[in-house]
């Protein structure tokens, strides 16, 4: 009777059907009742109260587990030898399951001190383990999860690979080392826990039972780096396995709630990412319906809560925010004091009220949101992330109060929320650097210029942690979008502290973050190669292998997480060998200032706190204070010219005005930008001789106007007529066009698409191609032949290209802006990712290939960038949509004066200029074409 017990246990575990289960419990106590004098009757009752595990778990009856503890207590004295010490084992799992159900600290720490004194075999390990990681849970000792981890550890490494225990022990440790990176944000951790949970997913038979926990234990992993980092992939994939777990579970099961719990987070994590409200809905619907509402712990009806909250954040509909608060009140006066589940509803009813109060401007609401997260900080451990975010909405909320009182303490006591939660590492990057601006932006507010100046250097320190290479580039332009202004705002500090060289260094730091992270996998390892070889070895595949990518899934997105962190170590590595502490590091500012030796450059900053020109020469920075140009005012011209632009393409009545329109902003330029920059650089009158060379880096949405061709026309003064004008992203950027820029060759090879897929035909791409070609050794690329593949070819075996073909930009994911060749698009994506070596200029001739996001036009991802990353020093480009005939005339016009031996930026102004001068009274035909580079 007993194996037959224990047999269809092990079935019920097969199919989760529960009659097999109960069959069994009834075989047992009918076992035991026939002995009640035989010592045959100990080892039955230890093994009926195994099966009252299974019991429990099944539905949720306590009474079960007390039977079970009763039986263990009343077997244990009267076994002796592997009995007695699986007896002590199954007491244990009963101590941590009541544990479990109850909250109750008593039933873990008797767990806890009998298993420690059982022998260190494997299987006792895992109790153990369990054991102290249920403690961590109760008492938020992170020693706790440190001992957990490292004893299931032993457990795991003790037990045979082809042991059916070994998944299981293996899992539980990757649940273990998740939580402990979700604790410290040590990705590292994070990373090995994903690994094992994955490896024990994998391993697990399909049809086994077993495969629904794990899968709900790695998706639990996958929400915890989504959230860390940002990857939208492995967000999806985590509510991807918990939709399978939900379907694969009977509602009526007891574990079917803990498995909804899982899903409702993990699908709250995802929609906080991407605002995808079907997914939301979905999860509202089936969170609704869980039975109980979430039982004595009050989650489900907390996470309804936070998804009703999220829903009112993106729709504003006024019946989630009342469910939100509903829901949000009823835990917190649920629920014990001092639970998890409590703190977690009180800090979140703070967070609702103040929705309430921007929403209906209810001024008690608001108080009531700084008592109940002032509350929740106090009840959060420090140095926790659940401290770290409780404290960034306290130090909103306080901000908030300032803005109503003006009462300086309250105004202190915000940044001391915000500095609190961004020094505290195991936040996410990402919410950190949210805390350190909004701390700076408190110094900023009370004056303390030197202070914000810091706290934005903290703050722009932590942007490359916020985009990792390991992500798509797709989720980091999503994240980078966050921080825009960041740079700017950090300079213009610095600048109302005088220290105009630190504002030069924050914006090198806080603008083209991804441009900086290709062009530090391209720097020359050979210095370290020298000293440590292997290092270097190792250092190179590693970048090699940490491209920009698109979305990757399962073990190829592990791997790539992986890499990234042992990236950071092998430069944790380097940096540490004598003589490399500044090894691959962001340039110092002598470095930067070296970067202007051919010409001074111009960073153009517009800020709210002030807007200024850095003029920035080897001597050192000059700053220009621009006081007429604001965010603004900026965004207002960048508005109306991009309305001119949309017109001025439509041949009809509106084309006249829509060219007035954009000459009055070329005239705003000169008159508030451009024109005080060359006055203080001396160029006040076209030159006589050789034509002066400035290079201009502007900030933000001045990025997106034509600063080369600002003006008073068509007869006042100009920036074409004083200067040859060339853009570059960075200073870092120019330094490694310089670096690249001798030894190239003159071969070319011209690529022209006149007919492609979805395109208009463009009539005068062939003839082009032809009359370039003709004027050097070229090789042509046409119809055909130019396929995506042929052309990534010749861009390796050819000095300079030149493309007459169709592009586009992509405003939503500026990476996917592409060159439309015979069989598809060559994309900013596939361009930054080559690395070309000899290469000397490439000449964009077609539609917006210079084109950069609103969203994020500081990180300059547009296909000229991405030339330049690729290798090319210098590169030609347009700013938006041009003139088939006016596209031809300057392409062939550029040819044809470096041909005659002219450098390409003063080809280019002289045939902007000789076009300038065809059609004087129309700027958006002439304007578009930038030199990018040196």
């Amino acid at each position: 009777m007993h194996d037959l017990a224990v047999g269809l246990r092990d079935r019920y575990r097969h199919t989760g059907d529960p009659a097999d289960l109960l069959e069994g419990i009834a075989q047992l106590r009918t076992a035991i009742g026939y002995v009640p004098d035989h010592p045959i009757r100990h080892p039955l009752r230890v093994t009926l109260s195994m099966l009252l595990h299974d019991h429990f778990q099944h539905f949720g009856d306590v009474s079960v587990l007390h039977e079970s503890l009763a039986g263990c207590d009343e077997s244990i004295p009267l076994l002796d030898g592997e009995n007695r010490l699986a007896a002590a084992m199954v007491r244990g799992e009963t101590l941590i399951l009541l544990a479990e159900y109850t909250r109750d600290g008593a039933y873990v720490a008797e767990a806890v001190e009998s298993v420690a004194r059982l022998p260190r075999v494997p299987a006792a390990l895992y109790v153990l383990g369990k054991a102290l990681y249920l403690r961590y849970e109760l008492t938020r000792d992170h020693s706790d999860l440190v001992d957990a981890a490292r004893v299931l550890e032993e457990s795991v490494l003790a037990t045979p690979v082809d042991d059916p225990d070994h998944l299981v022990r293996l899992n539980h440790l990757g649940n273990v080392l998740q939580r402990s990176g979700e604790h410290t944000g040590d990705e590292s951790v994070r990373e090995t826990a994903v690994r094992h949970l994955r490896d024990a997913m994998a391993r697990t038979a399909s049809d086994s039972r077993a495969l629904l926990h794990h899968k709900v234990d790695l998706a639990a992993a996958l929400r915890d780096r989504g959230r860390a980092t940002g990857d939208v992939a492995a967000l999806r994939e985590g509510v991807t396995l918990l939709r399978q777990v939900l379907e694969a579970t009977r509602p009526d099961e007891y574990l079917w709630e803990n498995r909804c719990e899982n899903y409702l987070i993990a699908v709250q994590v995802l929609v906080e990412q991407t605002g995808e409200l079907d997914v939301l809905d979905q999860a509202v619907e089936i969170g609704s319906s869980a039975r109980g509402g979430g039982g004595g712990r009050g989650l489900i009806t907390l996470l309804l809560g936070m998804l009703h909250h999220e829903r009112f954040r993106r729709t504003g509909l006024e019946g989630d925010l009342d469910q939100a608060i509903a829901a949000y009140t009823r835990v917190v006066e649920t629920v014990p004091y001092g639970e998890e589940t409590h703190v977690v509803a009180l800090g979140n009813l703070g967070r609702v009220w103040f929705a309430e109060y921007g929403f209906r401007g209810d001024r008690e609401a608001l108080l009531r949101s700084v008592t109940a997260l002032g509350s929740a900080v106090r009840a959060s451990a420090s140095d926790t992330t659940r401290r770290g975010e409780t404290q960034l909405n306290h130090g909103d909320v306080l901000y908030a109060q300032y803005e109503l009182t003006q009462d300086p303490g309250v105004l202190a006591s915000a940044g001391r929320a915000f500095r609190e939660a961004a020094e505290i590492e195991a936040l996410p990057p990402g919410a950190r650097a949210k805390a350190a601006r909004a701390w700076a932006e408190t110094e900023a507010e009370a004056g303390r210029w030197d202070r914000a100046r810091d706290a934005y250097a903290f703050a722009v320190g932590l942007l490359p942690l916020v985009a990792p290479r390991r992500l798509a580039r797709v989720d980091q332009q999503r994240m980078l979008a966050e921080f825009d202004g960041l740079a700017a705002d950090a300079a213009a500090s610095a600048l109302q502290a005088n220290d105009p060289e630190t504002a030069v260094r924050l914006l090198e730091l806080g603008r083209g973050v991804l441009g900086g992270q290709v062009l530090q996998s391209r720097s020359d390892l050979s210095r370290l190669h020298a000293v440590a070889p292997e290092l270097a070895e190792r250092l190179g595949a590693a970048f090699d292998r940490l491209l920009p990518s698109g979305h990757l899934m399962g073990a190829a997105a592990d791997e790539r997480h992986d890499l990234d962190v042992r990236l950071r170590h092998l430069l944790d590595e380097a940096r540490a060998l004598p003589g490399f502490a500044d090894f691959l590091a962001p340039p110092e500012l002598d470095e930067l200032l070296e970067a202007a030796a051919d010409g001074p450059v111009v960073l153009i900053n517009v800020s709210g706190y002030r807007s200024d020109a850095l003029i920035v020469r080897p001597s050192g920075v000059t700053v220009v204070g621009l006081p007429d140009v604001t965010p603004d005012s900026v965004a207002g011209r960048a508005a109306a010219f991009g309305a001119a632009l949309a017109v001025s393409a439509r041949p009809g009545a509106g084309e006249a005005g829509a060219q007035t329109t954009a000459a009055e902003v070329l005239g705003w330029l000169w008159d508030f930008v451009t024109g005080p920059v060359l006055e203080r650089l001396g160029h006040t009158s076209a030159p006589s001789d050789a034509w002066p060379r400035v290079w201009w880096s502007p900030v933000g949405q001045l990025a997106l106007l034509p600063i080369h061709a600002a003006g008073r026309f068509p007869d006042g003064a100009s920036v074409l007529d004083r200067v040859v004008s060339s853009y570059t992203p960075t200073l870092r950027a120019l330094r490694h066009a310089r670096a690249r820029h001798a030894g190239a060759g003159d071969d070319l090879v011209v690529v022209a698409v006149s007919e492609a897929t979805g395109a208009r035909t463009l009539r005068g791409a062939e003839r082009e191609a032809s009359r370039i070609a003709a004027l050097t050794r070229a090789t042509r690329l046409g119809g055909a032949e130019a396929t995506v593949d042929s052309v990534r070819a010749a861009l390796t075996s050819h000095a300079s290209a030149h493309f007459a073909c169709h592009a586009a930009s992509d405003p939503d994911d500026p990476s996917a802006g592409h060159l439309l060749l015979h069989d598809g698009p060559l994309s900013v994506l596939d361009v930054s990712a080559l690395d070309l070596s000899g290469v000397r200029l490439a000449v964009l001739s077609a539609c917006e290939t210079s084109l950069g996001a609103h969203r994020i036009p500081d990180e300059s991802l547009h296909l000229v960038s991405a030339f330049q990353l690729a290798g090319y020093p210098q590169v030609v480009g347009t700013l938006w949509q041009v003139n088939d005939l006016v596209a031809r005339m300057v392409a062939v016009d550029l040819h044809e004066s470096v041909s005659a031996g002219e450098d390409v930026a003063t080809a280019l102004h002289h045939a902007v200029r000789r076009c300038r001068s065809r059609f004087d009274k129309t700027p958006t035909l002439w304007a578009a074409y930038i030199h990018s580079g040196r």
